[in-house]
């Protein structure tokens, strides 16, 4: 019983030591196929080393026109950044699992690769998200997105 209170403290500190910082993200446009979509984000955001930091977040993603139910996508998110003059450039992956909410024996295995510059607290960047439908032999989408974020 010692050993797991002592475990759950260690683990309780290291947690509270850790600067996570929370952000929020809006990309306008998720164009592919016969759809276009926009989603909204929000997660935990931690800087691992000056050039790197991992993320966890969640959101919900719909058609424009709201003709079907919206996804629900959670994710884990890996960034490496840099500077290069004045520009701070990032690449960033996430990738996760998009719940249907229509039907939820068809969700979707997502991966989203993106580049961008970081502004600040303000990011904003293109990438290429490709679905991967379950179950299996449902096939794949995949589409061009843009994001724009805040980490507070």
């Amino acid at each position: 019983m010692k050993k797991l209170l002592l475990t759950l403290v260690g683990i309780s500190a290291s947690l509270s030591a850790m600067a996570l910082s929370p952000f929020l993200e809006f990309q306008p446009v998720i164009a592919g196929g016969e759809t276009c979509r926009f989603n909204v984000q929000a997660g935990i955001y931690e800087e691992m080393h000056p050039n790197f930091g991992l993320g966890a977040g969640f959101g919900i993603t719909e058609e424009w026109d709201f003709d079907h139910a919206p996804l629900l996508p959670i994710f884990v998110r890996g960034d490496v950044h840099g500077k290069m003059g004045s520009l701070k450039p990032f690449f960033s992956l996430d990738i996760g699992y998009a719940i249907n909410t229509e039907d939820t024996e068809w969700g979707a295995v997502v991966v989203n690769p993106m580049i961008g510059l970081n502004f600040g607290k303000w990011y904003g960047g293109i990438g290429y998200e490709a679905f991967c439908w379950t179950p299996k032999h449902a096939g794949s989408t995949s589409c061009f997105n843009m994001k724009i974020g805040y980490r507070f």
